[in-house]
């Protein structure tokens, strides 16, 4: 019995006999052509990239501090509790401009409350034995010496009276003069020690000489006394303001672990208030013998380091060499002459094209 007729099966042959038709007869001889088939192509020798080069040795270079200060009176001094205990109210804060006679903070007074009347109650017992020994003393019922002890008990519970009518009074910060509060050390409810800083203030007016700013422990030893600030202020884009550094602390502030430095700043800074905010940098006395690299030399940056070529011995290849900045400025960065290793030029025009043992011909040198 023959099978059913499937037209798609028929359909299939018909087209696949004239696709095969087609497909032969485009594989025919083509016609004649004048264009000539080019050989193939074989891998070119390596491109020579046209360089400039630096030469680069060790100067003595100062490099500078950044700093970011406040503009402070330059008469200024610290306020603070006689007595510990927890800080029950503080009244000002800081650029807050205050009188002579202002409170400006107040401990929590239970402690000292209590300390004062058990001193005013020691006292008044001590007065009423005396009085009992003086008449015994005038009956010649008491010795001399009962009487004498007793006159020392009484000079004891007097002194410590006045003892804790000052812890008393003490236990309030006021203003002792008319002034600024330049820094608040601390806050409502904190425990504070005998001594502790809770303000500095400095004297009201215009004599806004001073800068105060932190320094890290990274750079702190290289400052010195004398040397040179330049500053700056949003308030006076156009205007430099110069000064110089007078005081530089033997330790860290406990609070903030930087080193807070004072620099007076010179007269032309009579127009800046206290609170403003500055910044600059400080130019060091002290050098340190460094590189300086142009910009252009840079060709990459991996975290704190930076990638540049140089020339190798023969002057016609290049190396590639990672870096340390030290310092970054606009058109040169500095690195420690070890990490160039003894070497005295750097790639810098064409560094871009050029990849680790590219072959380089070096065009005219550039100077420094």
């Amino acid at each position: 019995m023959l099978p059913p007729y499937n037209i798609f099966y028929s359909f299939k042959k018909f087209t696949g006999f004239y696709l095969v038709t087609f497909a032969l007869a485009a594989c025919g001889s083509p016609e004649p052509s004048n264009t000539t088939t080019p050989p193939p192509t074989h891998t070119s020798p390596q491109e020579t990239i046209f360089v400039q080069t630096q030469p680069v040795s060790i100067q003595d270079t100062s490099i500078p501090v950044q700093v970011i200060g406040q503009v402070s009176s330059a008469t200024s001094f610290n306020l603070s509790f006689r007595t510990g205990g927890f800080i029950d109210e503080i009244l000002v804060d800081e650029g807050d401009r205050v009188s002579e006679g202002q409170r400006l903070a107040k401990l929590n007074q239970r402690e000292t409350e209590a300390l004062l009347l058990r001193a005013e109650a020691m006292f008044a017992q001590s007065m009423r034995e005396m009085n009992r020994i003086q008449n015994l003393y005038n009956d010649s019922a008491a010795t001399q010496q009962q009487l004498d002890n007793q006159q020392t008990m009484v000079d004891v519970s007097r002194a410590e009276l006045e003892l804790a009518r000052f812890n008393a009074e003490k236990s309030e910060i006021i203003a002792p003069q008319d002034g600024i509060i330049l820094r608040k050390m601390t806050e409502i409810n904190e425990q504070v020690r005998q001594g502790d800083t809770v303000f500095t203030m400095g004297t009201r007016g215009n004599e806004a000489t001073v800068v105060l700013a932190g320094v890290s422990d990274r750079h702190i030893h290289r400052l010195k006394n004398g040397d040179l600030a330049l500053f700056s202020s949003s308030a006076y884009p156009n205007k430099q303001f110069e000064g110089k550094v007078t005081r530089i602390p033997s330790q860290a502030n406990n609070r903030t672990g930087v080193f807070d430095i004072e620099i007076t700043l010179n007269g032309s800074a009579h127009e800046l208030k206290n609170g403003f905010i500055l910044r600059g940098s400080i130019l060091p006395q002290t050098t340190e013998p460094l590189i300086a690299v142009p910009i252009a030399a840079l060709v990459e940056a991996d975290g704190s380091a930076v990638w540049m070529y140089t020339p190798d011995a023969s002057g016609q290849s290049a190396n590639r060499i990672r870096v340390q900045p030290v310092h970054i400025a606009n058109e040169h960065f500095y690195v420690r002459s070890e990490d160039l290793n003894g070497i005295t030029r750097i790639i810098t025009r064409g560094s871009a094209y050029v990849r680790p043992g590219s072959r380089i011909q070096i065009s005219e040198e550039t100077g420094r």
